[in-house]
């Protein structure tokens, strides 16, 4: 068998952490809500919505409190809706996480392991 690329190994995570992102937390309906707004959507219909955008690389990338369910509109439209996102990260997390979060960004990393990640959140979403 063939060894997966990187880009093969980061799309198959991005499949899974999407996944646990948008019903991490939903109810037993399927239904979520919108980090940003407070919209409640199944979460089929919400996006794993990034903070700190997904091109800033893979340091933030795959980070849990950089990624939370949004709405399209909040996301798509609204292009991330940031302001509301700051709040809800300083509501959620506490006053550092903004400087926190951009210490982090831009960070490379050579080996990033994607098996070992792609493991943990499958194992997550077994869980929910």
């Amino acid at each position: 068998m063939r060894k997966k690329t990187s880009a093969q190994l980061k799309k198959q995570l991005w499949k899974i952490f999407s996944e646990w992102v948008r019903r991490n937390g939903a109810a037993r309906d399927g239904y979520n809500v919108c980090f940003t707004c407070g919209v409640h959507k199944h979460w089929k219909q919400l996006h794993a919505g990034h903070y700190i955008r997904a091109s800033a690389g893979l340091a933030t990338y795959f980070l849990e409190e950089n990624v939370h369910p949004q709405c399209y509109a909040c996301n798509i439209w609204r292009d991330g809706n940031s302001d509301s996102y700051a709040l809800k990260l300083i509501e959620k997390y506490g006053d550092n996480i903004l400087v926190e979060l951009n210490k982090i960004k831009g960070t490379i990393i050579k080996d990033y392991p994607f098996e070992k990640e792609i493991e943990k959140y499958q194992d997550k979403l077994k869980t929910l």
